[in-house]
C-alpha cells in the first residue's frame, strides 16, 4: 500500500511567548502553540513566529487575537503509537484529542460516522428517517435494525465497496476496507456524503488529509471532565496532573466500549493491507464485547 499523500499529523509541539506594544504604549503578551515532524527545537521556532506575528496583530489594533484558520495547522494531538505499511510508510496515527480520548488518524482505510439526526438531504434523508423511526422510541437491539443495514449496504453496493459496520452511541461507524481512499479526494468526498456522514467531519478529513475514528469513550459518558491541562505538557506538574486523569480515565472506561461490530456488507472484497488496522481498531474500542457503548 503506497502513500499518496502525508497526514497532518505533528510529532513534536511546544509553546513559545511572544509581546508586542501599541503605538499608545500598551503592550501586549501572546503565548502560541508550535509544530514539526523533525525536532522540538523547529516546533519551537514556529511556536515564537506564530506568537510573534499574532502579538504584531493585536498590537495593530485588532479587537480580538487572529486564530491560525482550521486545518492550516494540525491538531494538537500528542501522538501515541504509528502503524507502518511495507514499504516503510506511515499507514496510520494513533493521537490523544482535546478531551482525552484516543484516535486512529488513517492514511487510506477510511471511516465513515453516520449520527442518527434528522434534517439531512438525499442519502442522509433517507438514513435519517429510518434512524428517527428506529430510534424515537426505546432502542431496539443492533441486530433489529436491518433497514439500517440495508441503506448502508445499498451505498456500499452501489460504489462497489466491502465495508464493517459498527453501532456507535451516537449511531453508526462505517469502516471502508475492500482497498484504499484518498482523503479530500473527490471519490471520498462523494462516498461520505452518499453515507450521510457530518459536513464537519468530511471537511476535517480533507484539512487533515486523514481518515479519523474515535478509539475510546467521550469523558462525559463515563462521568469525567475532560483532562485538567491542555497539550503540550511542558511541566513535571502538568504531566503529573494529566497522569492521574489518565489512570482514572482508563479505569472508568475499562467496563466500557466504543463501537460494536454488527455486520460485513458490500462486495466481500477486504484488502490484506488493513488486516492489522481493523484488528487493531477492533481490540481497543471493544468491538467484540457486549459492554455497554460510551
Amino acid at each position: 500500500m503506497q502513500s499518496r499523500h502525508v497526514m497532518k499529523i505533528a510529532a513534536f509541539w511546544t509553546r513559545a511567548e511572544a509581546q508586542a506594544t501599541s503605538s499608545r504604549g500598551q503592550a501586549f503578551r501572546v503565548i502560541a502553540r508550535g509544530w514539526s515532524n523533525d525536532s522540538l527545537e523547529a516546533a519551537q521556532a514556529r511556536a515564537l513566529e506564530i506568537a510573534e506575528r499574532i502579538a504584531q496583530i493585536v498590537a495593530s489594533g485588532f479587537k480580538s487575537r487572529q486564530r491560525y484558520p482550521y486545518g492550516e495547522r494540525p491538531l494538537p494531538e500528542p501522538v501515541i503509537r504509528e502503524f507502518h505499511d511495507n514499504s516503510g510508510d506511515k499507514s496510520a496515527i494513533v493521537t490523544r484529542n482535546a478531551y482525552g480520548a484516543l484516535v486512529l488518524n488513517a492514511n487510506q482505510l477510511m471511516f465513515v460516522d453516520v449520527d442518527r439526526k434528522d434534517g439531512q438531504s438525499g442519502q442522509a434523508a433517507s438514513l435519517g428517517n429510518i434512524f428517527s423511526n428506529l430510534f424515537g422510541k426505546p432502542k431496539a437491539a443492533p441486530k433489529k435494525s436491518p433497514q439500517v443495514l440495508d441503506v448502508l449496504n445499498d451505498v456500499t453496493q452501489r460504489h462497489g465497496l466491502a465495508a464493517r459496520v459498527y453501532e456507535t452511541k451516537a449511531g453508526y461507524r462505517v469502516m471502508i476496507t475492500s482497498g484504499p481512499h484518498v482523503a479530500g479526494s473527490p471519490d471520498a468526498e462523494s462516498i461520505l456524503t452518499d453515507f450521510g456522514c457530518d459536513p464537519m467531519y468530511i471537511r476535517l478529513c480533507r484539512l487533515q488529509e486523514c481518515f479519523r475514528a474515535r478509539l475510546t469513550p467521550k469523558p462525559f459518558r463515563c462521568g469525567m471532565k475532560n483532562p485538567p491541562v491542555v497539550f503540550p505538557f511542558e511541566t513535571p506538574d502538568a504531566v503529573d496532573r494529566f497522569a492521574r486523569w489518565e489512570t482514572n480515565y482508563n479505569s472508568k472506561t475499562s467496563s466500557l466500549a466504543t463501537c460494536r461490530f454488527l455486520s460485513a456488507i458490500g462486495t466481500g472484497l477486504v484488502s490484506s493491507d488493513f488486516a492489522d488496522l481493523i484488528q487493531y481498531h477492533d481490540d481497543v474500542t471493544k468491538a467484540s464485547t457486549t459492554l455497554a457503548l460510551a
